[in-house]
């Protein structure tokens, strides 16, 4: 009998997209010897994102948002590693993976690209060297780090003069993630006040910069308009 070689699904991108799709897949060819399916993904887990502002304001524990995607799938290969090239004639990517980066060549019959998105800073000056971004695990760690630093620094007698801008706290974008994460980073440091017996709730200033005459332009506009004055 003809030993015929497997057709090969790669899927790189382990987000919302490329990890539904291997789930679905997984679901339908799962037990097809016919076809192999693998999905490369950086980090080895799945982090629900929009819950990323609950992690940074300490409302949630990071585990709650992690789940790891061995777990996830049983039947598909995983590969956690950078995708460095695609080659679409030759039908081919090279990934590096390991604590060297050493290449591996995997060949794909079909490919999914699912490698999601990263922040859109515009350009303007400034952002990318001070701000801080919200998109990742590490991303939410940092922001709360950064909000316990302001806090410790700011309750000390030597920082009198800087009070002020340490106790200042801006949000940029008033879409779904900025609105979430001004409110979580607001309640954090009022909760956190407690803690701190040289601030008062009267120093804190929590900004939402947004280019539009209402937030959330993602809903219709008097939800927008209700969510502005409950802020």
């Amino acid at each position: 009998m003809e030993n015929k070689t497997p057709k090969r699904v790669l899927i790189v991108g382990g987000g919302f997209a490329g990890l539904t799709v291997a789930m679905e897949l997984e679901r339908k060819l799962g037990r097809d010897p016919s076809v192999e399916i693998t999905l490369i993904n950086r980090e080895n887990f799945f982090l629900f994102t929009p819950m990323l502002h609950e992690v940074a304001a300490s409302d949630l524990d990071l585990t709650a948002i992690v789940n790891p995607v061995r777990k996830m799938l049983r039947r598909v290969n995983f590969l956690a590693g950078e995708v460095d090239q695609i080659d679409l004639e030759q039908k081919r990517i090279i990934v590096s993976h390991g604590f060297d980066h050493h290449p591996h060549i995997l060949e794909f019959d079909f490919l999914v690209f699912g490698l999601g998105s990263i922040t859109n800073t515009y350009g303007l000056p400034g952002i990318q060297e001070h701000a801080l971004t919200m998109k990742s695990l590490g991303d939410a760690m940092q922001v709360r780090n950064h909000l316990i630093a302001h806090l410790e620094e700011a309750d000390s007698d030597c920082c009198e003069k800087k009070m002020e801008s340490l106790l200042t706290f801006v949000v940029a974008g008033g879409g779904f993630a900025g609105v979430e994460t001004v409110a979580g980073i607001n309640d954090f440091v009022r909760r956190a006040l407690r803690s701190y017996p040289h601030l008062s709730e009267d120093m804190v200033r929590v900004i939402l910069i947004h280019s539009g005459p209402v937030i959330l332009p993602e809903l219709e506009k008097s939800l927008g308009v209700y969510a502005q004055a409950l802020l």
